[in-house]
């Protein structure tokens, strides 16, 4: 097709109205289904030819238009006794949840919080942020999402941009947080053990453990229990909550998107409970009464809406992970005997490795999910292996997705689910391939950069309109990403740039060089991923000093202490080399891939061995 056309088509497309549109993804379903004949372009988003793998109604079907809150409390409403959360021995059954959420928003409420105003959540996966998170969603505030070991100064920065008053943190982040407290406008500090919601005598217990955490006198702290109880003047809050309303911001995470800049991506009512929708539309594996492993984080994407929102909206309970210990990861097998689990390769790649797992039985092991990176062929082959052989009847699904979308966009599973595919776009997403830095569509089976719509694409970067304009266009977010379309299934070929996954989170080689070059002794730096035999891949720096300055092991300390203090756990190197200079291109430029090319020399001369 001539582009001329092309551009005349896809021109004439944007116009249809949202029914005529269903109508015509009927219409490429038959096509693509082989029910009739007719003509194809060959380009991936005009084509459509993955809904021959959904059903007319699939397509047909509307979405949502409730509060995060209303739509997962709407289904469970009438099974009051069933188990809504897990965290250790302690169960909450959906009464108790929604009772927790009141008193939560309560407490809010009374400490000055009202619609649109945005309170930090930085916590790891337990009840307190659960329910905070939904109580927030119910007044109508927005939801700030933000790694607990991150930097004091990264903490700074996430507060202060979005002027949060009040922050709900783990006590193992207080004390950076007070640190900073000055710089920021927060008035209250709402600290929660890891002991909070584990029984009154372990709650009591907890303070005379080597987990506690001192905490200095500041008339900004509040506990969590003092926090609930500051509810109680307020009696009357359905005043106080608000209905839902189309493209209200409910969630900032937070994110180096495909820049690697740090960046908060809003995300709404709509974004998430289309992500779950579509995700049921496509799927529908999940038991009511069932349970799900929630390893990944609450303050990303994946955990939040993936392993969180999604299944309690079905009434599958959560078993919250604080901190997963790969070594013991067994021990979790036996106590909690998952149906479902969604997680990164580094887990079960832990999974694979864990001798302790080889002779137990998991057949109660129903579904199984790996995100956040790919997976590659034989760890794949090695997954369903290992499921088969310890009775379980589940088989790996994958999928791809990006902060920017909440979590989900394809999904690899039953019979699309290709060896190194990530799958077919979910209910009402599409996805074209374009020339990278460009518009341009390409046909079928050339590489581009992903460019997707969804329902569940971000409303755009906070505060950062340049940011916004550079990844969404014309109603298309432009990944970064590269991949390409063979038949209507999506293919993952690399990210854009330099990137590092570690353990399933993203790294930006970019923010590491930054900090290393402020010591005053560096002359220059360059960062890579290296491979690591858990992690997959975790940061290396090479490092020029300055004339005058030597390679010591003092100077090594010092660079490593301020990368703790400006850095996220993962992107803190895991090692450093120091080198008279650095690979340079044709250009002048520091040559990433020839250092690249030199670990991975490394790297098969050490498998050699």
């Amino acid at each position: 097709m001539e582009k001329k056309d092309l551009e005349k088509l896809k021109e004439k497309i944007s116009k249809l109205s949202d029914e005529e549109k269903k109508l015509r993804d009927l219409y490429l379903r038959k096509l693509a289904s082989g029910e009739f004949q007719g003509p194809l372009t060959g380009y991936a988003s005009i084509d459509k030819q993955w809904l021959k793998y959904y059903s007319d109604e699939q397509i047909l079907g509307k979405m949502p238009q409730k509060t995060i809150f209303e739509y997962m409390k709407s289904d469970n409403d009438q099974f009051p006794n069933v188990i809504a959360l897990r965290y250790f021995n302690t169960k909450i059954t959906y009464k108790e949840f929604f009772d927790k959420i009141e008193q939560c928003e309560k407490a809010f409420i009374a400490n000055g919080i009202k619609e649109g105003d945005i309170v930090t959540i930085c916590m790891p996966n337990t009840p307190e942020a659960v329910i905070a998170f939904y109580a927030l969603n119910k007044i109508g505030a927005v939801s700030n999402m933000v790694h607990p070991l991150s930097a004091q100064n990264e903490i700074k920065n996430f507060v202060k941009e979005v002027e949060s008053k009040v922050i709900v943190t783990i006590d193992m982040a207080c004390n950076k947080i007070l640190n900073i407290a000055d710089e920021t406008k927060l008035e209250k500090i709402i600290n929660v053990t890891p002991a909070n919601s584990m029984g009154l005598i372990t709650k009591k217990l907890y303070k005379y453990t080597k987990n506690a955490v001192k905490l200095p006198n500041d008339n900004r702290l509040i506990s969590w229990d003092d926090f609930i109880k500051s509810g109680k003047k307020i009696t009357d809050i359905k005043n106080k909550e608000i209905s839902y309303h189309k493209n209200k911001l409910a969630v900032i995470l937070h994110t180096g998107g495909t820049t690697g800049n740090p960046k908060g991506v809003m995300l709404s009512d709509d974004n998430f409970n289309c992500m779950v929708e579509q995700f049921f539309k496509g799927e529908n594996n999940f038991e009511r009464g069932d349970n799900i492993l929630a390893i990944m984080p609450v303050f990303h994407g994946f955990g939040l809406c993936s392993s969180i929102h999604l299944p309690l909206s079905v009434g599958v309970h959560p078993i919250l992970i604080p901190k997963l210990n790969g070594k013991k990861l067994d021990q979790v097998f036996k106590k909690y005997r998952p149906n479902n689990i969604i997680g990164v390769p580094t887990l079960f790649k832990g999974m694979l490795s864990n001798a302790k797992l080889q002779n137990m039985d998991m057949s109660y092991l129903k579904y199984v999910v790996s995100g956040g990176d790919l997976v590659k062929d034989s760890l794949e082959d090695d997954i369903n292996q290992f499921l088969k052989q310890h009775g379980s009847n589940a088989k790996l699904s994958k999928g791809y997705g990006l902060s920017e979308a909440v979590a989900g966009v394809t999904f690899a599973s039953q019979n699309y689910n290709l060896p190194t595919s990530i799958g077919i776009p979910m209910v009402d997403t599409n996805i074209k391939i374009v020339k990278p830095g460009t518009d341009d569509e390409l046909e079928k089976e050339q590489v581009g950069e992903m460019c997707i719509q969804s329902p569940s694409v971000m409303m755009g970067y906070y505060k950062n309109d340049e940011e916004t304009n550079r990844a969404l266009k014309d109603g298309w977010l432009h990944t970064g990403d590269l991949g390409y379309c063979d038949d209507g299934i999506f293919y993952f070929a690399q990210r854009k740039g330099n990137m590092i996954i570690s353990s399933g989170v993203n790294v930006y080689p970019s923010m590491i060089e930054q900090v290393i070059e402020t010591h005053e002794a560096v002359a220059t730096c360059a960062v890579i991923g290296v491979y690591h035999s858990y992690k997959m891949q975790v940061p290396k720096a090479y490092i020029v000093l300055k004339e005058g300055y030597e390679a010591t092991e003092e100077i090594k300390n010092e660079i490593d202490s301020l990368c703790k203090k400006n850095l996220n756990i993962y992107s803190i190197p895991n090692s450093y080399e120091f080198r008279e200079s650095l690979p340079q291109t044709l250009l002048g430029k520091i040559s990433h891939k020839k250092l690249f090319e030199e670990e991975n020399e490394k790297v098969k001369v050490y498998k050699k061995q």
